[in-house]
């Protein structure tokens, strides 16, 4: 038989106390006075209530405090997602552009546009040519896995073994897998 005391003067609260079943013979032995173990005073009930309420506002708030950081988690996850289809587009648009020539990786090579939209690539940068006959739209380091890094941007292209090879090599002062050169 379970009990429980709940407010009646506060109609919006769904905190309800539950007291432990009450046995007359725990584990065999007769109480002196059964009834009087099993009866609890308005303001013993009222702290358990108190009691219950605040722990259930403190596991609301640990709730919402992990949710938020998994919202934060996804929202930036978005934008990785989105990075990485508009990162796909360019280097499927540059891979398609007119070409001449075997593209080989690590060379970097010049895209133009021609005014009838047509793109494509040139060997030649702006400064080599004396007048550049077509507008120049960018030069571009093809690397070994067809993917395509701005001129200039190169350092940049593995930013995140960069950092851990300066942690690992400030803090071990060892060698690693990520002390090869890229």
């Amino acid at each position: 038989m379970k009990r429980s005391f709940e407010k009646d003067h506060e109609s919006e609260s769904t905190s309800k106390v539950t007291l432990v079943e009450r046995e007359a013979n725990p584990c065999g032995i007769a109480l002196v006075n059964p009834s009087r173990v099993d009866k609890k005073t308005h303001v013993e009930l009222m702290e358990l209530e108190e009691s219950l309420q605040l722990a259930d506002t403190f596991v609301h708030a640990n709730a919402m405090n992990k949710l938020d950081v998994i919202g934060r988690q996804m929202k930036h996850l978005q934008g990785l997602v989105s990075d990485v289809i508009q990162e796909t587009k360019l280097h499927n648009e540059l891979n398609h552009a007119a070409c001449n020539f075997v593209k080989k990786p690590g060379h970097v090579y010049h895209l133009y546009e021609r005014p009838s939209g047509q793109k494509y690539f040139s060997m030649l940068s702006p400064e080599e040519w004396l007048n550049a006959p077509h507008r120049f739209l960018g030069s571009y380091r093809l690397e070994v896995d067809q993917s395509w890094t701005p001129a200039g941007e190169e350092g940049t292209r593995f930013e995140g073994i960069s950092f851990l090879r300066n942690m690992i090599a400030g803090s071990s002062g060892g060698r690693s897998i990520l002390s090869r050169q890229n």
